[in-house]
């Protein structure tokens, strides 16, 4: 039998976010076919014990600053020890250590794993530019992240691989005691429950969905006069820096006491099951696991018309795109989808249908295995 092929995947950190949990999901079904190991630059995080817990042996080089020289060595002796055919980098510092670093050390061939288009320091980029002849392939979840580094760091198309985010949709589907979870959260079993799950930072357009969602109050006093009892409320899942400023937005708001700030949890998968409608306000993204778990929990979306949106949802068929900074068609597509249960459940179906077709993870799994193979 013929040694399998190794693979060290570098990553900056492990703490949870969208790179990190993409190699939880996918290394493990990996390793039938590879030899995959994952080396940590600096901030260990839950995902290296649980990438432990899963069969994959993780490194830690324990970087602690710039000028952390110690590091370098440790990742020469990592490679001289494990001998990768491949280095995968995901996230910019880990993508210019590794290309530097790792042909330097004698690794022929580097992958570079393209997380999202935000960058926000011009001078990595400039590091990128000047690096990029390092890099053997790119591998870029959307065909809008690929033409515009394309664009950016002047490459050809047959440079790039698109290998979208990966969901496990069998995670979707369990028993669960929906009125005791939303019991547990003070929710009514007939409440209308909107749910937005995202981290709360510049970016993400909470403000607008906010805003949304005190535009509702009329349309509930509306349904009310048609001896509707029902009331709204929305979950904010998720922290981060904007928090303060969001509570201080609804201060005045009417709708005050059904906005609830939850914070992060370990139990989306629940809280999404729980839920009638999911919304992204999004101003920006890369291709969002939020939305791919919200599709495959068979809730209707509604987000923002982004280019990056576009290719995971058809408008009006998979999902509803509203123009970003817009509260007011967001609030409109909200009523919408609340006034018409024939077209939510359609949107349900059609877009869980979607997920499973195209972003299983076994379907992404296979095509990194093509991608690796060819390598």
């Amino acid at each position: 039998m013929p040694e399998k092929k190794k693979i060290l995947h570098l990553i900056t950190g492990l703490e949870v976010g969208g790179a990190e949990m993409m190699l939880l999901k996918t290394l493990p079904k990996l390793q039938e076919d590879f030899d995959n190991r994952v080396c940590c630059i600096r901030n260990r995080g839950p995902i290296g014990e649980r990438l432990e817990e899963a069969g994959i042996p993780v490194f830690f080089l324990d970087l602690n600053s710039i000028l952390d020289f110690g590091a370098i060595f440790r990742f020469r002796n990592i490679i001289k020890k494990f001998g990768p055919n491949i280095i995968v980098t995901y996230l910019i510092h880990a993508d210019l250590f590794g290309r530097i670093f790792g042909r330097l050390f004698g690794v022929k061939k580097i992958v570079c794993s393209q997380r999202g288009k935000l960058l926000h320091w011009e001078f990595l980029r400039l590091a990128d530019r000047l690096t990029k002849y390092l890099v053997t392939k790119y591998i870029v979840q959307t065909e809008t992240a690929q033409e515009e580094l394309m664009k950016k760091l002047h490459l050809s198309k047959e440079q790039f691989k698109i290998i979208p985010n990966a969901i496990d949709t069998k995670d979707f589907t369990f028993e669960m005691n929906r009125e005791k979870k939303r019991a547990e959260l003070s929710l009514k079993s007939d409440d209308i429950v909107i749910t937005c799950v995202s981290k709360l930072r510049r970016g993400k357009g909470h403000n607008y969905l906010l805003e949304a969602f005190e535009q509702l109050r009329h349309y509930s006093e509306r349904r009310q006069k048609s001896h509707t009892n029902r009331r709204f409320k929305l979950l904010i899942v998720g922290d981060g820096e904007q928090k303060e400023i969001l509570l201080k937005q609804i201060e005045s708001y009417k709708s005050k006491s059904n906005i609830l700030f939850i914070g992060n949890r370990n139990d989306v998968k629940e809280l999404l099951r729980i839920s009638d409608i999911f919304i992204l306000p999004t101003l920006g993204e890369g291709m969002s696991n939020a939305l791919l778990e919200a599709m495959a929990s068979g809730l209707p979306v509604i987000t923002t018309d982004i280019p990056e949106n576009n290719e995971l949802i058809k408008n009006g068929k998979t999902g509803i795109l509203v123009p970003i900074k817009d509260s007011d068609s967001l609030a409109k597509a909200i009523e919408d989808l609340l006034s018409d249960g024939e077209r939510r459940k359609n949107l349900s179906e059609n877009s869980k249908r979607n997920i499973s077709e195209y972003f299983d993870v076994r379907i992404v799994v296979s095509k990194l295995t093509g991608f690796l193979d060819e390598l």
